[in-house]
């Protein structure tokens, strides 16, 4: 059923893309915006996170023909079709740059194939959007902010995408901790040998398998200072892994704030450690 759906839709997706009637980003916008939302959550949420893309690639970058791109794929996601993320022999990017992206659209074709557009629908339109407009950035290839940014909400998307794939939290057990102190993001030295540990997996596996940093606090103080704490500790660690050679796009945070359990419970100031491997 999911192959069904993942075939049937690129392909009307495709042909629709393709066979839309070119013109101005202007008369794009205002077509989308006359039309009524129909089809999937997934569906909806493609329309609306392409056309947020265009309004910006219209009115902040002032590029017109990528505005108009993004609004295409806006206008056939709320007809209710699914449009495949962008082709890369599409755009011309530095041959330096394609394994990364080749390797990272492979990923994201793969969760869909997966079932992510019914078991994570909202996620999985923005890792598609965010790796469009990457890919797009890096076309251009002299904003790099811009390219940091799109290139890091994709993979912190699909990170998420995956990980609800396999079921959640409680379907994927943490391979490693890292614990620390009450109100601190330093790591220990105690902790060391874990990172050390968790480097020689990654590179057993020759990076191919993501690794998802959970940032946890116990329940002690503010839940707002506590969600930041949560973040700064996943932070921390995964700066120590790519000292320690890990490739820092293997690595994505969550910062999970407060976790249940007793206020003090140390068990809780940690960061948990999860590989989410290719199946």
């Amino acid at each position: 059923m999911k192959d069904t759906f993942l075939a049937r839709n690129i392909k009307l997706g495709a042909i629709i893309a393709l066979l839309t009637a070119t013109g101005c980003a202007e008369q794009k916008r205002r077509i989308l915006e006359g039309m009524p939302e129909t089809g999937s959550d997934f569906t909806q949420t493609l329309a609306k996170e392409y056309e947020a893309l265009g309004k910006t690639e219209q009115s902040i970058m002032y590029d017109e023909i990528s505005a108009d791109y993004f609004y295409r794929k806006a206008i056939c996601a709320k007809e209710g079709y699914y449009v495949i993320p962008t082709p890369l022999e599409k755009w011309d990017i530095d041959k330096a740059k394609i394994p990364e992206l080749a390797a990272a659209r492979e990923r994201l074709i793969r969760a869909i194939e997966a079932g992510a557009p019914e078991v994570a629908p909202k996620m999985t339109a923005y890792a598609q959007v965010h790796f469009d407009c990457w890919v797009e950035e890096q076309s251009e290839d002299w904003q790099k902010e811009d390219i940091a940014i799109c290139r890091d909400e994709f993979y912190q998307a699909i990170a998420e995408v995956e990980l609800m794939l396999k079921g959640g939290f409680q379907n994927v057990l943490p391979s490693n901790m890292v614990f620390f102190d009450g109100g601190s993001s330093h790591i220990n030295p105690d902790m060391m040998p874990v990172l050390d540990q968790v480097a020689s997996l990654a590179k057993a596996a020759k990076y191919q398998d993501h690794i998802l940093l959970v940032g946890r606090t116990d329940q002690v103080g503010d839940s707002k200072h506590n969600k930041d704490l949560s973040k700064r500790r996943a932070m921390a660690v995964k700066e120590e892994l790519i000292h320690r050679g890990i490739p820092s796009h293997v690595i994505s945070i969550k910062a999970a704030g407060e976790t249940p359990g007793p206020e003090t419970d140390t068990h809780n100031r940690r960061v948990d450690i999860l590989f989410l491997g290719q199946e």
